[in-house]
């Protein structure tokens, strides 16, 4: 397969080209973040979608921590590519592609072999557990990478829908996107779990001479288990414990 047809297989059109020249630019995009919202929106509240009608225009927030594209790279098989412009979109977990010279905005295939740069962070499209247990596929972006655990960070946005007063002295909310963010680790490249937020939990990771060596580390370095630079730390010091828990 040529490396032309192969960048045609690894992406997927949204079908919404910008379809002529009286269509601002603006207006196109505008138009393709609409549609995408509603599609991932009907699959993910298909009754607040059949009640209401959604305005992107009248959500507080985005969809996007970056709404620019900007120049990214695509690996297949954990090499090089091709370079492209790109953007994530962290509510419907795609990353939306431009070629060059063109307006289409395409989907970057879904596949464990295909990964892509943007602004710095690699993601890598995976199996996950989440907080539940649940087996589920998305975006991931690795933070941290060890001899025995590898850490993960999803930043996604979630939709949070307004609410009307219940009487005249309090204010309508409006609907609006949330920021959402979790950390996953891999121990000895096993699928990613998702790593808990406080150290009752950490049992659910590791050992139990591992945990008492480690919450040790985490009291006398005031660790904060939500905060991707502590978590760094706390699985690079956790690279030296071993089953004994020696290291404290």
């Amino acid at each position: 397969m040529t490396k032309k047809l192969l960048l045609s297989a690894i992406l997927v059109a949204y079908g919404i080209p910008v379809l002529a020249q009286a269509t601002s630019k603006g207006v196109a995009e505008s138009n393709l973040r609409m549609a995408n919202f509603i599609h991932t929106m009907s699959t993910k509240s298909p009754s607040l979608t059949s009640e209401r009608t959604l305005d992107l225009a009248d959500i507080e927030g985005s969809m996007y921590y970056n709404e620019y594209f900007t120049q990214a790279k695509i690996y297949y098989s954990g090499k090089p590519f091709q370079s492209i412009l790109a953007r994530y979109n962290a509510y419907t977990d795609e990353l939306e592609i431009k070629r060059d010279n063109q307006e289409t905005v395409e989907a970057l295939l879904k596949d464990a072999k295909v990964s892509c740069e943007v602004n710095g962070y690699v993601y890598e499209y995976a199996e996950y557990l989440d907080k539940k247990g649940n087996l589920e596929d998305g975006y991931l972006v690795k933070v941290f990478s060890g001899n025995k655990y590898d850490l993960y960070q999803k930043k996604s946005k979630s939709f949070k829908e307004g609410q009307q007063p219940k009487t005249s002295l309090h204010l309508p909310t409006p609907d609006k996107f949330v920021d959402r963010s979790g950390f996953y680790v891999a121990q000895d490249s096993q699928t990613p779990k998702f790593f808990p937020d406080s150290k009752k939990k950490l049992s659910t990771i590791f050992d139990d001479d591992t945990v008492r060596v480690l919450k040790t580390f985490i009291k006398r370095n005031e660790i904060d288990l939500g905060k991707k630079e502590d978590l760094q730390r706390l699985l690079s010091y956790a690279e030296t414990v071993t089953s004994e828990g020696k290291g404290a």
